[in-house]
């Protein structure tokens, strides 16, 4: 009987150990629970074994303090068993919404690509809300506030609402909130404002001139084709995962207030949150699967006692404990190309090889989940820590190198002169 493998072990458990920058590793999961309040669980006697993992960082360029990484795990898994086995598998991560992009992830089966889906934060695609119900048919107010007199604002007041509003806005340049939910945006230069209300009702004021038109839309639609384009269309393909994450943060939302500005929990996108590809592999019995998982990340940049950034990349190799049995891990790091080329320190004992890349080998599973530190230089210097202590950056140092320098060698070469040539009028 084909079954799928599974786990006791639940994802509030691994999540601790998933808090970590550009985390990763697989384990055999399922989901435990009713329909939308599932829990993602991992099996403690799952028979599929790995035999060999080729873990890969390819770094290259530097944008917003982050270098920016291709990374590849490649997996040998071995069914032993007589029976072919159906996994269910989650690749664990943490990544930001706002940069993330699912087009960059690619997960195969023997080369052949198999279809995956997002787990943002551990909450299930299929999420359904306890405090609104999605399809409800609610109505949106769309506003167009006209540009008020000079050096006055045109305020649209939300009255005390009886029901959920969510508010988007294009030109508002000020808010303000009472207690009971009242709540008032302000344009000097004239503005559009869409509040959609849950149970259709809505009490407001104008100070200005504005016009109103209404459409009555399961909020569903309009929640999903604004978040399509909020996104720039990076997450239609996993619009169910991304729209179920924005329903349990909206709710926690709605828990406070009954008014929410759309901006309000967009706020979290720039930070990292828990994030799992889900997938099914087949295993055929008594052979073996390459499995491989490809995507991009970035670094934790900090530069704190050197003069340069140093940026950590971190990937969590507990899960793979999971599984029946590990056999070896390769490890190859490439940063040549990344203006931060040397490994200043690592977990595993990597290498510096002839072409410039790092390299380690382990049998076994890793103690300790992996970790390295890239810098600009081969090791930090005395120097890179005094000019540190003293707040002097890199750049501070390019600008004495490149241009302070030559002015003081220009100045010493003047008073050289002049000097000389003072002794030659006081010999005459």
């Amino acid at each position: 009987m084909k079954r799928s493998v599974s786990c006791l072990l639940t994802l509030s458990a691994l999540l601790p150990a998933l808090l970590q920058p550009a985390s990763a590793n697989s384990a055999p999961t399922r989901w435990d629970g009713s329909p939308g309040s599932e829990v993602l669980a991992v099996e403690e006697n799952c028979p599929i074994s790995v035999t060999h993992e080729d873990l890969s960082f390819h770094i290259t360029e530097n944008i917003h303090y982050s270098l920016h990484a291709r990374v590849e795990a490649i997996y040998q898994m071995e069914n032993p068993t007589a029976e072919a086995q159906p996994v269910q598998m989650a690749f664990s991560l943490e990544e930001a919404i706002y940069d993330f992009d699912p087009a960059a992830v690619s997960v195969t089966a023997d080369g052949k690509q198999i279809p995956f889906q997002l787990v943002w934060d551990g909450v299930s695609p299929d999420y359904v809300p306890e405090t609104f119900d999605p399809n409800q048919t609610g109505t949106l107010y769309t506003f167009t506030l006209a540009q008020p007199p000079e050096d006055t604002d045109n305020d649209l007041t939300l009255l005390s609402p009886t029901g959920f509003l969510w508010v988007t806005y294009d030109g508002i340049h000020s808010y303000s909130g009472e207690v009971d939910g009242t709540s008032t945006l302000g344009t000097s230069t004239g503005a559009t404002v869409w509040v959609y209300a849950l149970d259709g009702d809505l009490d407001y004021t104008v100070t200005g001139e504005y016009t109103v038109e209404t459409e009555e839309l399961p909020f569903a639609q309009h929640f999903r084709a604004y978040l399509d384009k909020r996104y720039e269309g990076r997450y239609t393909d996993h619009l169910d995962a991304l729209t179920a994450y924005k329903y349990h943060q909206l709710e926690k939302e709605w828990a406070n207030l009954p008014v929410v500005m759309a901006d309000w929990p967009e706020n979290y996108d720039y930070s990292d949150i828990p994030l799992q590809f889900l997938y099914t592999v087949a295993f055929p019995a008594h052979e073996t699967v390459e499995v491989a998982v490809a995507y991009n990340t970035r670094s934790d940049g900090v530069r704190e006692g050197t003069a340069d950034w140093q940026h950590t990349f971190t990937y969590l190799l507990s899960p793979a404990q999971h599984w029946a049995s590990f056999g070896t891990l390769d490890l190859t790091v490439d940063a040549a190309e990344s203006g931060y080329p040397y490994v200043i320190s690592s977990s595993l004992p990597l290498e510096e090889q002839p072409d410039g890349s790092y390299a380690a080998h382990s049998d076994g599973l890793p103690a300790e989940d992996l970790s390295f530190t890239l810098y600009s230089a081969p090791e930090l210097s005395l120097s890179d820590r005094i000019t540190s202590s003293l707040g002097i950056t890199t750049y501070t140092l390019a600008f004495f190198q490149f241009l302070v320098v030559p002015v003081l060698v220009i100045a010493a070469v003047v008073v050289l002169l002049v000097l000389r040539h003072r002794r030659k009028k006081a010999n005459r």
